[in-house]
C-alpha cells in the first residue's frame, strides 16, 4: 500500500507551469476529460496548456482552491469555522504517430490536511457508509488522490476515435463530472446535499474503461474495484475487480451533452449497490448548467434517488450560483441518529450564492464571495437544539482557479 501510495503521489503532481499555447482541434479529444473519461459540454478545454513550441509534448495544469468561513443560524450551539476546499490536477499530453495520442493525468486534493477528519459543518448533510464514515450536519474532506491514470486514443477518422483508460485510482463511464469538476459546480464554497447519493461512485482504484467516441455519441464501460477511502481519506481500501459500469453520453451540439449509464458496484451483500444516472449538461461562455438525477438502490435498504439542477452564470466579472436539490434520506434521521430508519422521506434544499472576480486574467481568476443553504420542511425541526428555527449556513469565502 506504502508503494501504491508513493506511485499516485509522483503522478498527481507531474505537471510543469510553462509557457501558454494550443494545440490543433483534432488532438483535445484526451484533454476535454475532466475526470476519467468525463468530459463538461463544450468544446473548452479546462486546462492551462504549455510547451516550448516545438516539443509533440504539452504540459497541463488545472486547479481550484476555496478559504471559506462558515456561520451557522438556527442552532442554540451555532458553529462557525474556517476550512479549505481544493483540488490540483496536472499532467502531460502527446502524439504517438499521425492517429494515436495519450495522456498521463493526476489529481490531488489537500482537504485531508485543510479540513478536519469530522468534516466542515454543513447542516442537514449526510454521508452513508458507502461515502466513507457516516456523518451528519457535516461534509467529509475529498481523498487526497483523485487520479492517477493514464489514457490512449486511436484517431479513426478526423472526428472518432476509439480509447482506453487505466487507472490506479480513477473515475469509471458512471454519471456526469464530479462537482468540484463540473462547468456548473466548480464555483460553489460548499458540497451538494445529494452528495450521498450522487457523487460516491467517482473515485475508485484499478479502473480500465474502453470506448469508442465521435462528434455526437460516446458509448464505453467500465471495470474497477468499488475502494472507499475512510479516517484521513489517505489511503484506499485495495481488492480485485469487483464492479463493472456502461455509459452512453449524446451531444446533440458541441454545448449540450447528454449522458446516461448504469453501474453495479460491490460484491459483499450488505453493501454492494445498483446506480442509475442520467444528466443533461450544457455550457457556454456566460452559462453553464446541469440537471442531474441519480438512483441507488441496494437488497439492504430502501432505493434512493437524487434529483438536482444547478446553474452559474457569468457576466464580466460577476458569477450568479444556484442549486436546487431533492434528495431521499433515512426517515427521521435529524431527529434520531441512532436510528436510521430504513424508510427513507424526501428532504429539498436550495442554495444560492454570487461571486465577483478581482483577479480576471487570461489563465488564472481569483474572487470573493457568498453562499447560502436554504431547506425546506424544517418545520419538526424547530423544537430540536441542534437546528432551531429555520436552519441555515452562510459561507463566504475567497476563490481562486484557473479558467
Amino acid at each position: 500500500m506504502k508503494r501504491l501510495t508513493l506511485l499516485l503521489l509522483v503522478l498527481a503532481v507531474a505537471a510543469p507551469l510553462l509557457a501558454q499555447t494550443d494545440p490543433p482541434l483534432e488532438e483535445t479529444f484526451l484533454l476535454r476529460h475532466v475526470s476519467g473519461t468525463t468530459a463538461n459540454p463544450g468544446t473548452h478545454v479546462p486546462y492551462v496548456l504549455s510547451n516550448d513550441g516545438t516539443s509533440p509534448w504539452v504540459f497541463f495544469h488545472a486547479l481550484s482552491a476555496h478559504v471559506t468561513y462558515v456561520s451557522e443560524s438556527g442552532p442554540a450551539d451555532q458553529r462557525n469555522e474556517v476550512f479549505s476546499t481544493n483540488w490540483f490536477a496536472g499532467g502531460v499530453h502527446g502524439r504517438l504517430g499521425d492517429r494515436t495520442t495519450v495522456v498521463l493525468r493526476g489529481r490531488i486534493s489537500l482537504e485531508p490536511y485543510t479540513i478536519k477528519e469530522e468534516g466542515y459543518p454543513q447542516i442537514l448533510q449526510f454521508v452513508s457508509p458507502e461515502g466513507g464514515d457516516v456523518l451528519i450536519d457535516h461534509m467529509r474532506p475529498h481523498d487526497l488522490f483523485g487520479e492517477a491514470a493514464a489514457e490512449i486514443a486511436f484517431r479513426l477518422s478526423g472526428a472518432s476515435f476509439v480509447h482506453v483508460y487505466a487507472a490506479a485510482v480513477g473515475d469509471p463511464a458512471l454519471g456526469a463530472a464530479p462537482a468540484e469538476l463540473r462547468a456548473s459546480g466548480v464555483d460553489f464554497a460548499d458540497a451538494p446535499f445529494s452528495y450521498d447519493i450522487q457523487e460516491t461512485f467517482h473515485n475508485k482504484t484499478r479502473v480500465v474503461t474502453a470506448g469508442y467516441a465521435s462528434k455526437v455519441l460516446k458509448l464505453e464501460g467500465s471495470m474497477f474495484h468499488d475502494a472507499i477511502s475512510t479516517g484521513d481519506h489517505t489511503e484506499f481500501d485495495d481488492g480485485d475487480f469487483d464492479s463493472q459500469s456502461v455509459r452512453l453520453t449524446l451531444m446533440p451540439t458541441p454545448s449540450t451533452s447528454v449522458q446516461v449509464s448504469r453501474g453495479e458496484l460491490g460484491e459483499d451483500e450488505l453493501t454492494k449497490r445498483d446506480v442509475t444516472s442520467a444528466s443533461l449538461g450544457y455550457a457556454s461562455g456566460t452559462v453553464a448548467a446541469t440537471a442531474l438525477w441519480t438512483r441507488r438502490e441496494q437488497e439492504t435498504r430502501a432505493a434512493v434517488t437524487a434529483m438536482s439542477f444547478e446553474v452559474a452564470l457569468r457576466a464580466a466579472r460577476s458569477t450568479i450560483l444556484a442549486r436546487v436539490e431533492s434528495v431521499d434520506r433515512p426517515q427521521d434521521l435529524f431527529l434520531d441518529r441512532d436510528a436510521l430508519d430504513p424508510a427513507v422521506e424526501r428532504t429539498s434544499h436550495f442554495t444560492v450564492g454570487y461571486l465577483l472576480d478581482f483577479l480576471g486574467g487570461y489563465r488564472y481568476k481569483g474572487g470573493v464571495g457568498v453562499n447560502v443553504d436554504y431547506h425546506t420542511n424544517t418545520h419538526k425541526l424547530e423544537d430540536s437544539p441542534l437546528y432551531g428555527h429555520k436552519p441555515q449556513s452562510i459561507y463566504a469565502f475567497v476563490r481562486f482557479r484557473t479558467r
